[in-house]
């Protein structure tokens, strides 16, 4: 079974300093804006709050399970984007995925991108 939530539009951008400090972090090389630099903006508190409203409690671990970028042309560091995202709620295997869709306002995505986290439950008695 799967639920989907949209999560709204965002205004994103990847300033060079950011950009270079990501690249220096994990050892990227060459591109201007790291080639997986936009999960960083999957990353927001509040996404985490609206999954923990579609699991229903908080007794759980987000793991990452997988990541991918369908890049339509580069992005340039500096430049506000739109970026429009759902959630999704799985529950065969527990999972929640992010789909997210970037690009300048009004014309179509420049990127678009899916990350998925694997829920696990904690024990009995801990909370995240």
């Amino acid at each position: 079974m799967s639920v989907e939530r949209a999560l709204g539009t965002f205004t994103v951008r990847a300033s060079a300093a950011e950009a270079d400090a990501f690249r220096r972090e994990t050892g990227g090389t060459g591109q201007k804006i790291p080639f997986t630099f936009p999960v960083r903006w999957l990353a927001r508190p509040d996404f985490h709050a609206a999954a923990a409203e579609m699991i229903g409690d908080n007794n759980w671990v987000p793991i990452h399970e997988s990541q991918s970028f369908d890049y339509r042309e580069p992005l340039v560091a500096d430049v506000d984007y739109a970026m429009t995202v759902k959630m999704q709620r799985q529950t065969e295997p527990s999972r929640i995925v992010l789909l997210a869709d970037v690009g300048a306002s009004g014309e179509a995505p420049a990127l678009s991108m899916e990350m998925i986290l694997r829920i696990v439950p904690l024990p009995k008695g801990e909370a995240a």
